[in-house]
C-alpha cells in the first residue's frame, strides 16, 4: 500500500507512467547558449517537469525532466513532442544535441479484487471512498490510497489493519 497526495480515501485505479529523460545542447562559439528556456512547450495529456542549466564557460545546456501520463500512448506522445522540440531547438541555433530517455514506471491498472477489498476496509474504517487514478507513479504489486486531508487517521488505520501494510 502506497499512500499517495490524492484526497483522502481515494482508491486508485490507475496511476501514471514515468518517463525521465535528459538532453545537453552543445554550442560551437562562445556566447551562443540562449538566453529564453529552450523548452516552451507543455504537452497535452500529460505533466511534464524540466530543469534547464546552462554552464557557459563550456557553451552547452543542460536539461532534465520527467514526463508523467496516464497512459502509454499519451507518454509516447509527450516524449515525441519533446524530443521534437529539442531537435528543432538545436537545428536553429546549430547546436549538437544528444538526448537520453528511459521509462522509470508504466503505467499500471490496480487489480479489481484487490481495489475492491480496500475499498470495503476504508469505508469500513468510516472514510468515504471514491475510485479515481492518480498522477502519483505506484511500483508493482503496490496498490494507491489517497490521504491527503486525513493523513494522520488514515496512515494509522493503514499501520493497524492487518491486510495492508504501508510502502
Amino acid at each position: 500500500m502506497r499512500p499517495t497526495g490524492d484526497p483522502a480515501g481515494t482508491v486508485v485505479t490507475l496511476s501514471a507512467g514515468l518517463i525521465e529523460f535528459s538532453a545537453t545542447l552543445s554550442f560551437g562559439r562562445p556566447g551562443e547558449v540562449p538566453k529564453e528556456p529552450t523548452l516552451g512547450i507543455s504537452p497535452q495529456a500529460a505533466r511534464c517537469s524540466v530543469i534547464e542549466t546552462d554552464d557557459v564557460e563550456e557553451n552547452r545546456r543542460e536539461i532534465l525532466g520527467e514526463i508523467l501520463a496516464l497512459s502509454e500512448d499519451d507518454l509516447g506522445s509527450a516524449l515525441e513532442t519533446i524530443l521534437r522540440s529539442l531537435t528543432i531547438a538545436a537545428a536553429l541555433s546549430d547546436a549538437v544535441l544528444q538526448t537520453r530517455a528511459a521509462r522509470a514506471a508504466p503505467v499500471r491498472v490496480a487489480p479489481s479484487g484487490t481495489l475492491q477489498a480496500l475499498a470495503v476496509n476504508v469505508r469500513e474504517a468510516g472514510f468515504p471512498v471514491r475510485f479515481a487514478p492518480t498522477w502519483t507513479p505506484l511500483e508493482e504489486g503496490e496498490i494507491g490510497l489517497g490521504v491527503r486531508g486525513d493523513e494522520e487517521r488514515l496512515r494509522g488505520f493503514l499501520e493497524a489493519h492487518p491486510s495492508w501494510s504501508t510502502a
